[in-house]
């Protein structure tokens, strides 16, 4: 907390400036307009600083974010339909399935019509290549040798997002792509030199939504009684009409404004998936000579590291059972030492860092992983599955580790499974999301 309260003391953007090159390839004329003002001394003036505040701007509750639910969800929604209408399912690896929706959802949800992303197969496995080696590409001596693969994955990535703004892409795209490329343009960056800052825009949308999707539905699928709670808790939360909507069906609404309202079961799984699965660590820049808490003597341009997983797993905070997955954790409770302790855990829940760079995407991921799983947990079945098919008990897989930019680690291996609409739901329902009562 002290960190937090004092952050022109232990600063981010400073920290975060060091970074760039290496992550975004950035050129010396990037990095000059990048780093000047960067430790405030001519005001606020700086173009990382004016990049943070549209992030925050745009990604708030409001117009530009429900924008961006819209199309994010509207493009999951088709890859659910397709699916749906295959009644004796698929058998899938689930990552890689997951992986391909939440690329080309969240993409559309950016860049709009003229998304890059479209149908282009080659760029999905591009980013996930350079999400791969982001580790070799940030601390590696030599990258073009040691990180070949993310060091040209990366240069695919740059060049279809320079093609994309040179045609004027953006100008279609979300407010925040608008707002960010017209900054890009106020400061003197190039073209090409925006389309590198860019990358920054897919890494924060999807790095960490994939695999928190991944794992919420890995949960929710090998606990039975969980997921029949779940589906009782969305059917008594969704809206449901005759419509004359696509060949007579019933329509089956899920509103995405109420999951905290009528949906407390899934939020709290969601939260739980959070704090079970986060292995970040918030980063700040000393700027002074300065005491920590009236305990530590920290010297200037030092690097603080605020651990948010160990701190997830303190049994102080989460009791005996702080290692274990449980998704009833963050339901509200009224009773005055409950009460207590969820003050407590609240303020040491860090999934989305803490301070002034608290995460801006937060509602929007929170929106598009919990409209997601509740989309596929009300309309499909899913069992694991082997090699051959067949039906084998469920395994939480282990995680990866060694990825320093993902706050949420990838499962190791193949999780393959076996979707099929659930049979209560063929050729009864249409299914929507709701949005305050519009759809």
């Amino acid at each position: 907390m002290a960190v937090q309260k004092t952050p022109r003391i232990y600063d981010f953007s400073i920290f975060a400036t060091t970074m760039l090159p290496r992550l975004f390839d950035l050129d010396k004329e990037a990095m000059k307009l990048a780093s000047t003002n960067v430790d405030h001394p001519g005001g606020s003036w700086n173009f990382i600083v004016e990049t943070s505040r549209i992030f925050h701007r745009c990604l708030s509750p409001g117009p530009s974010l429900e924008k961006m639910e819209r199309a994010a969800l509207t493009a999951i929604l088709g890859h659910l339909d397709e699916l749906a209408s295959k009644p004796d399912g698929v058998v899938l690896d689930l990552f890689a399935w997951l992986r391909s929706i939440m690329t080309v959802s969240s993409t559309e949800a950016l860049y709009g019509p003229h998304n890059p992303f479209n149908n282009r197969p080659e760029l999905e496995q591009a980013l996930w290549d350079w999400e791969r080696d982001l580790t070799r590409l940030l601390l590696a001596p030599a990258p073009t040798l040691l990180a070949r693969k993310g060091y040209r994955a990366r240069s695919r990535l740059i060049n279809a997002m320079n093609d994309y703004l040179e045609s004027s892409g953006h100008e279609t795209g979300s407010d925040l792509t608008k707002a960010r490329h017209q900054a890009g343009i106020t400061y003197g960056l190039s073209v090409p030199n925006i389309a590198r800052f860019e990358l920054g825009s897919i890494m924060g949308v999807l790095i960490n939504s994939t695999p928190t999707l991944f794992w919420m539905l890995t949960h929710i699928y090998s606990d039975a009684q969980l997921l029949a709670d779940l589906r009782t808790e969305l059917s008594l939360g969704s809206t449901n009409q005759t419509t004359a909507h696509n060949d007579d069906k019933n329509k089956h609404t899920i509103d995405t404004t109420t999951f905290r309202q009528v949906s407390p079961l899934l939020l709290s799984t969601y939260q739980e998936t959070l704090r079970l699965h986060i292995h970040n660590s918030s980063s700040r820049m000393v700027t002074q000579d300065t005491i920590l808490a009236k305990r530590y003597r920290l010297q200037a341009n030092s690097i603080i590291l605020i651990p948010g997983g160990a701190i997830h797993a303190l049994p102080s905070i989460w009791g005996d059972s702080a290692h274990e997955f449980h998704p009833r954790r963050f339901l509200a409770s009224t009773s005055p030492p409950q009460a207590d302790k969820m003050k407590l855990r609240r303020a040491a829940f860090r999934s989305f860092g803490g301070g002034v760079p608290l995460c801006p995407g937060r509602h929007f991921a929170a929106t598009e992983i919990c409209a997601a799983a509740a989309m596929v947990v009300a309309r499909f079945e899913m069992v694991a599955v082997d090699a051959r098919g067949e039906r084998v008990g469920w395994r939480v897989p282990a995680m990866q580790a060694g990825r320093i930019t993902s706050s949420i680690p990838l499962p190791k291996g193949d999780v393959r499974v076996k979707l099929r609409v659930r049979k209560e739901e063929v050729g009864q329902w249409w299914w929507g999301f709701g949005f305050g009562g519009s759809d």
